[in-house]
């Protein structure tokens, strides 16, 4: 399969995800649009990797695979475009951090917080503010490098 066609395939999936999540937020589903935001985040990462010609594996982490890549000196693009990579980086960064959280909560000692408790309307907003920039630079930037 050609990488430009995976490529395109990776985001395309980031789309549908970032779509569901619009639907969670319309149905007040604050913890389902902060997961399928992060899903969306980590799949147009990944789409960006393979644009650079690199294989992402299975990672729901695909910032370090990225940023591992760069650190190598395996990465070579004109300054903005590098400047767009790291800000897509830093917005992706912010919603691989919600890991499981969207999914299962967090366990204390006496209890488990449920996703519902955790993300309000605002969270769940800002954080997908996040990963629609983070498709937008994505998107953007495979117009741009050579996939």
């Amino acid at each position: 399969m050609p990488k430009h066609t995976k490529a395109f395939d990776w985001l395309s999936m980031a789309q549908e995800d970032l779509e569901e999540a619009f639907e969670s937020l319309d149905n007040k589903r604050y913890a389902s649009t902060v997961f399928r935001a992060e899903l969306s985040a980590q799949k147009a990462i990944k789409a960006l990797i393979v644009a650079l010609g690199f294989e992402p594996g299975k990672t729901h982490k695909p910032t370090l695979v990225l940023k591992g890549l760069i650190a190598g000196g395996l990465i070579d693009l004109r300054e903005d475009l590098m400047r767009k990579v790291n800000e897509a980086i830093t917005y992706a960064i912010v919603l691989e951090d919600q890991g499981t959280t969207p999914r299962y909560g967090w366990e204390t000692v006496d209890r488990i917080i449920k996703p519902s408790e955790i993300y309000s309307e605002d969270i769940a907003r800002a954080l997908l503010r996040n990963a629609e920039r983070v498709y937008e630079i994505v998107k953007s930037l495979l117009g741009e490098v050579d996939c």
